[in-house]
Formats: C-alpha cells, structure tokens, sequence
C-alpha cells in the first residue's frame, strides 16, 4: 500500500503552484484570510483521501474542487466570525487591519473584474465554456475532455477566445 505521505508530497510537487494561484486569486485578505492558511486546509483535505484511498489518482480538476470548496468554507467561517461582536481591546481602542485595499483601489479592481466578466459573457457559448475552464486553472487536455472537444479544437477555441475578449476589452480602453 503506498504511503499517503509520499503521494500527498507527489500531489503537492505537481500542483502547488496552481493551488496557490487559486487560492490567491479569491483575494482573501478582503475577508481576513491568510492564504497560507488555506494552503494548510487544502493540504489536510488532501491527505485525508489519500488516507480513504491511497491508491487514488487525483486528477487536476479533482484538486481544482478540493481549493474551491475550501476556499468556499474559509469565506463562511470569516463571515461568521465577522458577525460575531468584537471584543472590547483593554485600553478601549479597537485594532483594525492594516491590509485592507485603498477604497479607489477596491472600486477600480471591481469595475476591470465586471468589465472582463463582461465580455466573456459576450462570446458564443462554443468558445465561452472553454475560455472560463482555461482560466479556472484547467489545462487544454482535461477542457477537451470535459467539453467534449480534440485537444487541437480546444486549443483554439481557448486561444481565439482570449483573443476576442483582449480585443473587447481594448475597445473599452483596457490594456
């Protein structure tokens, strides 16, 4: 029986840099969340299938939905723990973080986000679907295979995708 250590640290060495990519592009700090923190859930969910099945080959989009969840259950308890009151600092001052963006920042970042949703929401649905799995994380072989496409076809529904949207989002007098 394989280790389940030994494959979560094989899992980790192929996908860390995407988990972390994912992780970060949520904006956590918006929530008080660290990302290391994350990395850390995603890290114990991992090792915890391993341990249900150490035989398991974890495809890309089965670690995709591991950091999503997680990232998703993060939110829901910074929530929570936002609702609750604050306690009271002893010498009647309240700490408050110092990371939170400039408010021009948050708003500028908003209004690209919205822009760009924007006009992938205005490509054809053939070259929608593969555009959105492309910048979700998912390579061009796992997006052929879950829309049902050859690799090359993938490819350039992906690619003339991106390029539509840069295209639109120029006319819009983004860079």
């Amino acid at each position: 029986m394989p280790d389940p250590g030994v494959r979560l640290n094989q899992l980790l060495d192929r996908f860390t840099a995407r988990v972390r990519a994912q992780i970060e592009s949520n904006r956590l700090f918006q929530h008080g969340i660290e990302v290391d923190d994350v990395v850390q859930e995603v890290r114990i969910r991992l090792w915890k299938a391993l341990e249900r099945d150490p035989n398991a080959d974890f495809p890309a989009s089965y670690i995709q939905k591991v950091v999503a969840t997680t990232v998703v259950d993060s939110i829901r308890r910074a929530q929570v723990r936002a609702a609750e009151p604050m306690p009271d600092a002893e010498d009647g001052a309240a700490e408050f973080p110092d990371r939170a963006p400039e408010p021009d920042h948050a708003a500028v970042d908003a209004q690209q986000v919205a822009h760009v949703a924007a006009c992938i929401a205005q490509l054809s649905p053939r070259r929608r679907r593969p555009l959105q799995l492309y910048l979700q994380g998912f390579q061009l072989q796992e997006i052929a295979d879950l829309s049902g496409l050859t690799l090359d076809a993938a490819r350039k529904l992906v690619y003339r995708g991106l390029d539509e949207v840069k295209e639109r989002l120029r006319a819009l007098g983004m860079e």
